[in-house]
């Protein structure tokens, strides 16, 4: 294939994308608000862990520095 062709079969996905849009009726998707997912069960719990594990590394490190004399 020469290069020729592969230029002037260069798909514009922008333009295709917004030509799918409008064909299928859908929205546009960038004015629709995203909400935040609530987080419940045990991954609030792990993310509870995981600050007090990264607060005590902090204290920890914050020790150490201090005793370098």
């Amino acid at each position: 294939m020469k290069i020729e062709d592969k230029i002037s079969r260069k798909i514009n996905l922008d333009e295709d994308w917004e030509d799918f849009i409008k064909e299928e009726g859908l929205v546009d998707y960038n004015k629709i608000p995203v909400e935040r997912a609530i987080v419940k069960g045990w991954v609030q719990i792990a993310f509870w862990f995981l600050r007090i594990y990264i607060l005590i590394m902090v204290i920890m490190v914050i020790i150490g520095f201090s005793r370098i004399h």
